[in-house]
């Protein structure tokens, strides 16, 4: 695999500081993409740690809203999804 270039990480996680929802999910199948190729290719521990951080970051910010108006969750992250 080819390696992860610090330059890539620090444009996904400039992209990841303002996205949410759909466009966060699509990140997060980047982001992760880019682990495998980092650990495979023996990046630096401090790019993987930063790929790890931006993969939860990323996690948290694809969670859905909850949009059921009955639901004690409404308009906050649900817990029941």
């Amino acid at each position: 695999m080819e390696m992860i270039t610090e330059k890539e990480i620090r444009d996904m996680e400039d992209r990841a500081s303002y996205i949410k929802g759909e466009k966060a999910r699509t990140l997060k199948a980047e982001a992760e993409v880019a682990m495998a190729r980092a650990e495979a290719s023996g990046a630096r521990p401090d790019l993987i740690d930063r790929l790890d951080l931006l993969l939860l970051n990323l996690t948290e910010a694809s969670r859905d809203v909850c949009t059921n108006t009955r639901c004690p969750h409404y308009g906050k992250k649900c817990k029941m999804r």
